[in-house]
């Protein structure tokens, strides 16, 4: 017997719990969609501001120096960086 919420299948009939959330069991791999990073931005960014992975690069502090590799994918600022020239970073989470 399969057990139903609102019509959606939340445990199979092997007793095997279904993955109903959205994001649930995110990854945790580096840079992966829905994965948050402190990255140093080469533009002026305000929390909720989104951009290319190409204007974002790992980094360990802020004011930093962008040591690291540019990031891939979209992301989506949740702080503000301040100033451009990779001399503020915020967190960001990877969007797409």
């Amino acid at each position: 017997m399969a057990i139903k919420v609102n019509g959606t299948t939340v445990i199979d009939d092997s007793r095997n719990l279904v993955n109903i959330v959205s994001g649930a069991g995110a990854s945790t791999d580096l840079g992966a969609v829905g994965t948050y990073a402190f990255l140093a931005s080469d533009v002026i960014l305000s929390e909720g501001d989104t951009t290319s992975g190409s204007n974002l690069r790992y980094t360990c502090h802020s004011p930093g120096i962008a040591i690291g590799a540019y990031a891939t994918g979209t992301w989506r600022a949740m702080g503000t960086n301040g100033r451009t020239g990779f001399a503020d970073a915020t967190v960001f989470v990877r969007i797409s």
